[in-house]
């Protein structure tokens, strides 16, 4: 009986400790980057060597893109992954709106700007 309440007892407190570091704003979103992204051109594909884009529409160091006029930095929502992002880079190429981005844990991802949920500037 002593084993059943001690076992209650410690799935209580897990549960108000899961509980309170959920409320409490302990998983907070990263902040957004000063760097590592790309605005007001298109991407080279040096930038993309260099970190500063996450993909490239032009071949032989010519851009081909032109870019979209959305807040780089900001924060999305990527459904196709069903994943937070942070996007970084935004651009039109071949008629489509593209976006480069990268996952809270560091995975780049590219889609059409349609896969994406902007959710601006500010954290969560």
């Amino acid at each position: 009986m002593a084993k059943t309440t001690e076992f209650k007892t410690i799935r209580a407190l897990a549960v108000a400790l899961c509980a309170a570091l959920l409320f409490s704003g302990a998983a907070k979103w990263p902040a957004l980057p000063n760097s590592g992204f790309l605005t007001g051109r298109a991407a080279a594909p040096e930038d993309v060597d260099n970190g500063t884009a996450i993909f490239a529409t032009g071949q032989d160091d010519q851009s081909y893109g032109k870019p979209i006029d959305i807040e780089i930095p900001q924060y999305g929502y990527f459904r196709q992954e069903d994943k937070y992002v942070i996007i970084l880079q935004a651009e039109k190429y071949d008629g489509k709106s593209i976006i480069g981005a990268e996952t809270f844990d560091g995975k780049k991802v590219v889609g059409l700007i349609d896969e994406f949920d902007l959710l601006g500037v500010h954290a969560r």
